[in-house]
């Protein structure tokens, strides 16, 4: 052995010990004397629900609920009827029972297909589809720790983490090619018929199909001044993540932007997040315009309709009402972000900085998830307003 590979290994075995001596000595405070801790006093600095203290999946809430048949309930839960849940869950449960989430880290944000022609290999899975789906659902609906899922499915903490993140792929991957839930621009002709629905209710604007505005979500500090300042808007005084959707007059998501830095203006987002190329294509084929808010820079923009509240003086009689009925009209965007809101308290948590990968899926499937449940449940203030006869309620209001 010569000189040079002898001092190496030497390096790495002090690079070791002084790993283990800052592991011991300069970690936790109840690091220092866990070892002098007795049975009882480890496990009562434990947190964590273990699998004596949880029912089996098969008789938790979740699977009283789903016995029980009842919309408003699951409404309340899952935020889709058993209708809507059923349609969703037979597009999931063939891809369920076709991948594994247990490859690579096996942490679920990896996932394989299963070999159908190997035999044995391990045991059954406890979890259905229908579990897993509803993990996921209920997951948007519930605020806090996420050990109170584990008593709702009977999961352990571990596992719960698991089949959330791959539920949360599987539906992304399922739903961005599904004709209700996909976020996509409409046909031209569905665009035309958009118009008319625009003109029913605001007859001086003329070409308008949909409305676009800016949502924000609370982020936690970074330690890093330089990550910080990217997140950090002195407007609101406070960091957020800045996201843009723009609704068609049905109520549907059209366009999205998701996961952008709160520092980025609503105007500048648009272009770099492509919403003002896409806009300017569909203004030169079908003459749609989109109605916006002051925040967004339209003087060279011929297919955005400004609102605004005060008008500057320069417009007459026609510019004025037209401004009002602008105003009137980007409304229904407030009602879109305020429905995304609530139909994912999630959201009004603060996000984790540590959590880049999850943030990122879950802000790509809430938009999704809103479509369907726009086509399949129908709750939506944007449709009931303003395409009363593309409605799922249609048919009690006309006869009312």
């Amino acid at each position: 052995m010569d000189d040079e590979t002898r001092v190496r290994k030497k390096l790495e075995h002090d690079k070791k010990r002084m790993f283990w001596l800052l592991l011991i000595f300069g970690g936790r405070q109840e690091t220092k004397f866990y070892h002098c801790l007795t049975e009882e006093g480890r496990r009562r600095r434990q947190r964590c629900l273990p699998r004596p203290a949880l029912c089996l999946p098969s008789e938790s809430p979740w699977a009283r609920l789903c016995e029980s048949g009842l919309d408003q309930a699951l409404i309340t839960a899952a935020d889709c009827d058993f209708a809507a849940f059923w349609k969703m869950l037979a597009l999931f449960k063939p891809w369920f029972d076709t991948h594994t989430p247990w490859v690579g880290k096996q942490d679920g944000a990896n996932f394989a297909k299963l070999n159908p022609f190997k035999r044995g290999g391990g045991r059954p899975r406890s979890v259905d589809a229908k579990s897993c789906l509803g993990l996921v659902l209920a997951w948007c609906r519930f605020r806090g720790p996420e050990f109170i899922l584990q008593g709702w499915f009977g999961f352990v903490g571990s596992h719960a983490n698991v089949w959330l993140r791959f539920g949360r792929r599987g539906l992304i991957k399922l739903l961005w090619t599904d004709a209700a839930a996909g976020v996509r621009m409409p046909a031209p002709n569905k665009i035309e018929e958009l118009k008319e629905a625009t003109l029913q209710r605001h007859s001086l604007l003329d070409d308008v199909f949909c409305m676009a505005d800016g949502l924000k979500l609370m982020f936690e500090q970074h330690a890093d001044l330089d990550e910080q300042s990217m997140h950090h808007n002195g407007w609101t005084s406070g960091h957020h993540i800045a996201n843009l959707f723009c609704f068609s007059v049905d109520g549907q998501i059209i366009l999205a932007t998701v996961n952008a830095p709160r520092s980025i203006h609503d105007s500048m987002l648009a272009h770099w997040g492509g919403l003002c190329a896409t806009l300017e294509k569909v203004y030169e084929e079908t003459g749609g315009k989109c109605c916006v808010d002051s925040a967004f820079a339209t003087l060279n923009a011929e297919c955005m309709i400004k609102s605004a509240q005060n008008p500057t003086g320069n417009e007459d009689t026609v510019g004025i009402c037209c401004l009002a009925q602008a105003t009137s009209l980007r409304q229904a965007a407030e009602w879109g972000m305020r429905a995304i809101q609530l139909s994912f308290p999630r959201l009004k948590d603060k996000i984790n900085i540590k959590h880049n990968g999850e943030r990122r899926v879950f802000l790509h499937l809430m938009p999704l998830l809103c479509n369907f449940g726009l086509e399949h449940v129908g709750l939506n203030q944007i449709r009931n307003t303003h395409c009363l006869q593309w409605s799922v309620d249609a048919k009690h209001f006309v006869h009312r």
